[in-house]
């Protein structure tokens, strides 16, 4: 029998997470225990060490070839529930007076509330901290062949539990080599699918057309997750809809995500010049 475990996406003083399957039962913690070691704030010793990829949460095995695993990552924990907090009250509270958008003028997400997000905008310090560590990390993890790179202003999508991301390119008018992004308050699957279209716009494609093969991101809340290379050019991404399945790549286990309402800050790179694509 395949074990499965249904996680929720409720995190910190709002949420709660839990994991039940039906030939074992294990219960994940909503917040950490205290003795987990946040390397971006800790000033002791483990605060040099590096930040590693959680490859549990990548399936790669249905990856067309020519897949690389640096393509796409996820890093687990990567803010702190304290950080989360801060970080989401801000950001919603400049939501708070709108409305839902419907839709979008590229037909790519519905159900959704957007804002730029300034650096100047901010008065908190821990803020501006975690977005300069965020970017820091980018860069030394995932730009690190450029000698200098200018970042764009980030901005926050505010996802409703029914609205939806379509499978869709990022637009490289302006932004450059990586599109990250901090999740928030929910988990959700993300799909990368080989892009029928010719890059250079927001271009969508049919959701369900995964007959060259498929690679799912499991993005738990205060995770973040980079897309480099072709994951960036090359591949479509889109959120999976409430209740979907992830598959661990580790054991197998099939995972039954429940999506709720979701943020995300996302993190461009501006686009060089020199690039053409």
């Amino acid at each position: 029998m395949i074990a499965r475990r249904i996680v929720t996406g409720l995190i910190g003083s709002r949420r709660r997470t839990q994991c039940h399957a039906e030939t074992r039962r294990r219960t994940v913690p909503s917040t950490p225990s205290s003795s987990h070691v946040y390397r971006l704030l800790s000033n002791s010793s483990a605060a040099s060490q590096p930040i590693l990829p959680d490859l549990s949460l990548v399936d790669a095995r249905k990856a067309p070839i020519g897949f690389e695993p640096s393509f796409a990552v996820v890093y687990r924990d990567f803010v702190s529930p304290q950080e989360a907090d801060i970080l989401a009250e801000d950001v919603l509270g400049r939501m708070k007076r709108r409305r839902y958008e419907k839709g979008h003028w590229d037909a790519v997400i519905t159900g959704y509330k957007e804002v730029e997000l300034h650096d100047d905008s901010f008065a908190s310090g821990t803020i501006l901290e975690m977005f300069d560590r965020t970017r820091q990390h980018l860069e030394q993890r995932h730009l690190q062949d450029f000698d200098l790179v200018h970042w764009l202003p980030c901005h926050a999508i505010d996802l409703k539990k029914d609205g939806e991301l379509k499978a869709h390119v990022d637009s490289v008018r302006f932004s450059g080599e990586l599109v990250a992004g901090i999740s928030l308050l929910s988990s959700c699957i993300m799909r990368l699918v080989p892009d029928a279209g010719d890059g250079d716009e927001n271009s969508e494609q049919d959701s369900t057309c995964c007959d060259q093969g498929y690679v799912d991101l499991l993005l738990p809340p205060n995770s973040l997750y980079a897309l480099t290379g072709d994951g960036r050019y090359k591949y479509s991404h889109q959120l999976l809809p409430d209740s979907s399945v992830f598959t661990s790549p580790t054991d197998g286990t099939e995972i039954l995500v429940k999506r709720d309402h979701r943020l995300s800050i996302i993190f461009r790179d501006a686009k060089r010049e020199e690039k053409f694509h």
